[in-house]
């Protein structure tokens, strides 16, 4: 096929450059899908290049080329360096794509410049605080939030944390306030990534809403469409703000569209919404013991460092500086400079603070003219959030005077356009004023901090954050018991109350390493007893402990009971009474076949006990006998644990199916989950007899299918009787079924799906999925001979359309001998023989299961009855399967095809 490639006419678009780390592959699939999307071909003219053509026509629309390049320096604050090669893409418009190559841009930009999940996962490491309080919540579950502020690191990361905390990706609505923050675009492009709204409400337009009327009506317009949404959808609707939001009147008693309860972050906030008449329950951070002891600091430091970065070629030393406003902030920049040898000089209409500065040592004046004609400031400092300058001041400014603003609104005289001005980039504004001097107004007259620059450290913002959330949180909690209004002290008590301050000192500040502050952990004060001391329990009881609780430990069947725990060789039934009547929590992690009778002995000693309970909850014969049981015991709170309900690989690979093949229904299924067991059954460990394989690994993939079947296809397949299946079955003396294949078609989506599970107990593990192209990129990553050779092997396939999509859990070994480290997994996406996705994940599915179910046990909402129906249908075919045993051991199609 001859492409035409038309020579430019001289109003044709100008090519533009996007830079970024991403696959060849993937940015060929990126551009795939787009021309898909608009009826458009893509061509391959070399290794490096594409064309986009039309079809009616063959006219090339874009020339799109790469190369390989590298990025200046790492694009994060803690220096992660991308898993992708970065690369130089070169956009060529031809006459008439112009539309679609700013389509395309917008998309590659997002993808070229969200944050990895290397980086993710270093931002949420780089905020310790904030991940120890992001725990499940369910009051959080069913909000919906507003959060503006600006978008920096530590912005996403409390974002993060409040995703983890219980409210999903899709009811955050997040809005930057308009700062030109260094990575503003990275932090707008992940939360669309994430499924989150994000988009800009100015503090400009918020203070000046006459002069950015249709602006401010364009931000407005989807916050209520959010609003609406959310309400509709039986949310209650927090809004995290610095008084923007209230100022619009969305927390009025007689707004159209009202919000719920607000979180008011900065002074500036609350001075907008003073005569606001505010009808919800509002918590102030702004005067915050947190904000003014925590926060100020590190807002001082981040304004005097960006100073400095931004004046390398000025002497400082000694020289004259004048401070207006000796507020918290203006207070410490004052005391900052000082120590640096200026000569300090401060303006504040209130005494007291006057009092204060000259008492620390600078010269003190009642008015900015006054101030002026005594001293001739190389630096002016503006930390009101008010004028700070009049028309008069500004005939006294001396001859080359920098202005540094710290707040929006402190230089703004300065907008008038009568001033002639000239701007240096990077740098701020260069204005000739009426008296013939000339001034520069560093940064874009905002809060100068943020000026190109990321402001705080996350870590220096971690304590901050986490208050944030320990705040949104209790506010969620109380917002039906609270009256409307600002209240402050109560958000001081509730973190307090919340340990944050001692983990705080012993995270950032001891000198010896403290243990986790108790009071930030869920189970801080309770006593939990581990029922069965073998591989789950040693796991549970390690969660448990990290999660505050007091550890109780019985095993009968262990002599090697942990020093480490008030430990007891007997069971529940010979446990003291004095003992049993403090157990809090129960964790019952014992074979499979004493589940029901431990339960039993748990509830006749306290009938309104809190278990988690390992699955599965009960052998096939005793489901029913576990039904009354709970029944009869209503009081009482049980959580089966399913640890791949709650496995985020899975949630990255139902949204590569959404977006690789949106259109397409899922036609195929494939999950295979074995363990080598040979040297435990041996041994006599790990022999379930009664459901043999099934009662291993195939409740797990069951969980597995949950996750991809919609609710009515999974009924169905549930319900469908082991006869109508094809099954093969390999049967063992020692344990009834030691390998098993399914295979089921049921209706999803109007198109036929095939399903097939295999489990194996017996079988060593076979090597399944492609080298990964990142191991030799990213050596850190996948490396060879991190372990002896893995004897577990869980792997899901899914077909639909074109596209074949691989999840391969933990523990990964893809051929080549490449490894990954435990608690990572690899999704791919596969077409046409081309790899279009590679993607690792970080994340314990178990870990995250047993905190989610402490959470639901501990909580006040209800608990759900546990279902049964994936435990009932291992039953089924087990009972099935058993019927059919042959008189020897062999494996058998019980069904044919």
């Amino acid at each position: 096929m001859t492409t035409d490639i038309a020579p430019h006419p001289r109003s044709a678009p100008a090519w533009q450059v996007l830079r970024g780390p991403i696959h060849p592959a993937d940015l060929r699939a990126e551009v795939t899908r787009l021309a898909a999307s608009q009826g458009l071909e893509v061509t391959v003219s070399d290794s490096h290049g594409l064309i986009i053509t039309a079809q009616e026509d063959g006219r090339a629309r874009i020339v799109l080329r790469w190369r390989r390049s590298a990025s200046e320096r790492p694009d994060t604050l803690s220096h992660v360096l991308p898993a992708e090669p970065y690369l130089e893409i070169l956009l060529d418009p031809q006459p008439d794509g112009a539309e679609t190559t700013r389509r395309l841009a917008d998309r590659l930009t997002v993808r070229l410049r969200r944050f990895s999940q290397a980086e993710l996962d270093q931002i949420v490491a780089s905020m310790p605080l904030l991940a120890r309080y992001a725990v499940p919540s369910p009051t959080l579950a069913g909000w919906a939030v507003i959060f503006r502020d600006h978008y920096v690191e530590n912005t996403l990361g409390f974002l993060l944390a409040l995703e983890r905390a219980g409210v999903p990706a899709g009811w955050i609505h997040a809005l930057a306030k308009g700062d030109r923050t260094r990575n503003r675009d990275r932090v707008h492009a992940t939360l669309l990534d994430r499924g989150c709204a994000s988009g800009v409400l100015d503090n400009t337009a918020v203070n000046a809403p006459d002069i950015h009327a249709d602006e401010l009506a364009r931000a407005l317009t989807e916050v209520d469409a959010f609003i609406d949404a959310a309400h509709a959808a039986g949310r209650r609707v927090l809004v995290i703000d610095d008084g923007g939001l209230l100022a619009q009147g969305y927390g009025r008693a007689d707004a159209p569209r009202r919000i719920d309860a607000a979180l008011e972050l900065t002074v500036s906030g609350l001075k907008r919404i003073a005569s606001a008449e505010v009808d919800v329950p509002v918590f102030n951070l702004a005067r915050s013991e947190l904000k003014t002891g925590l926060g100020y600091p590190e807002i001082a430091d981040s304004c005097l460092r960006r100073l400095r970065e931004l004046l390398p070629a000025v002497k400082v030393t000694g020289r004259p500086v004048l401070v207006i406003g000796y507020g918290t902030l203006g207070s410490r920049l004052a005391r900052a400079l000082l120590a640096q040898g200026c000569q300090v000089h401060v303006v504040d209409s209130d005494p007291l603070a006057l009092i204060a500065a000259a008492e620390t040592g600078h010269r003190t004046h009642r008015t900015v003219a006054e101030a002026l004609r005594a001293a001739r400031p190389f630096l002016v400092v503006g930390t009101t959030g008010e004028d700070a300058l009049g028309a008069d001041d500004l005939r006294l400014l001396p001859d080359g005077a920098f202005l540094a603003p710290f707040a929006t609104r402190d230089f703004s005289l300065l907008a008038d356009p009568r001033h002639r001005t000239e701007e240096i980039p990077g740098v701020g504004r260069r204005y000739r004023l009426d008296s013939g001097n000339r001034v520069t107004l560093l940064g874009d007259g905002r809060s100068l901090n943020l000026f190109e620059a990321d402001a705080i450290p996350n870590q220096g913002y971690d304590a901050y954050r986490a208050g944030t959330l320990i705040a949104a949180v209790a506010l969620c909690e109380q917002a039906d018991r609270l009256p409307p209004g600002v209240h402050t002290g109560l958000v001081d008590r509730i973190i307090r109350e919340a340990g944050l301050y001692d983990a705080y000192y012993d995270t950032y500040l001891a000198t010896t390493q403290a243990p986790r502050p108790a009071a930030a952990r869920p189970l801080a004060g309770v006593s939990a007893c581990v029922v069965g001391y073998g591989a789950a329990g040693r796991l549970h009881a390690e969660i448990l402990t990290a999660e505050g609780a007091a550890l109780t430990v019985l095993d009968p069947k262990h002599q090697d009971l942990p020093r480490a725990y008030r430990s007891f060789p007997h069971g529940v039934a010979e446990l003291p009474a004095a003992v049993a009547s403090g157990i809090g929590l129960w964790s019952v992690c014992c074979p499979t076949a004493d589940h029901l009778p431990v339960l039993r002995s748990v509830l006749s000693q306290a009938p309104d006990a809190r278990v988690l309970l390992e699955k599965p909850a009960c052998q096939g014969h005793e489901i029913d006998a576990f039904a009354a049981l709970l029944s009869s015991h209503r009081n009482a709170r049980v959580v089966v644990t399913d640890q791949y309900r709650h496995a985020r690989v899975l949630d990255v690979l139902t949204g590569l199916i959404a977006g690789f093949e949106p259109d397409a229904p899922i036609d195929h299924i494939g999950i295979v989950f074995s363990k080598d067991r040979t040297a435990d059954i041996a041994e006599g460990r790990f022999v379930d007899r009664f459901y043999g394989v099934l009662g291993y690994e195939w409740l797990h993939m069951l969980a597995v299918l949950r996750r991809l079947l919609p609710d009515d296809a999974l009924a169905s397949y549930l319900a469908t009787p082991p006869q109508q299946m094809e099954l093969w079955a390999t049967y063992d003396d020692r344990l009834f079924l030691s390998a098993l294949t399914e295979r089921a078609g049921v209706a999803a989506g109007g198109a036929h799906l095939r399903i097939e599970l295999t489990s194996s107990i017996t079988s060593p593990t076979v090597v399944l999925g492609s080298t990964p192209r990142t191991g030799l990129d990213r050596p850190g990553l996948w490396q060879r001979g991190l372990r002896s050779a893995d004897n577990r092997h869980r792997h899901v396939t899914v077909h639909a359309g074109r596209t074949r999509f691989t999840a391969h859990l933990d523990p990964v070994t893809a051929t080549g001998g490449w490894q990954l480290e435990r608690n990572h997994h690899r999704v791919t996406v596969e077409r046409a023989g081309e790899i279009l996705h590679d993607e690792v994940i970080q994340d314990s599915p178990l870990h995250t299961s047993i905190r989610h179910a402490v959470t639901v046990l501990t909580g006040p909402d209800p608990v759900p009855p546990p279902d049964l129906a994936p435990l009932r249908r291992i039953a089924t075919l087990a009972e099935f399967l058993r019927a059919q045993q042959p008189s020897s051991e062999g494996s058998m199609q019980v069904r044919p095809a």
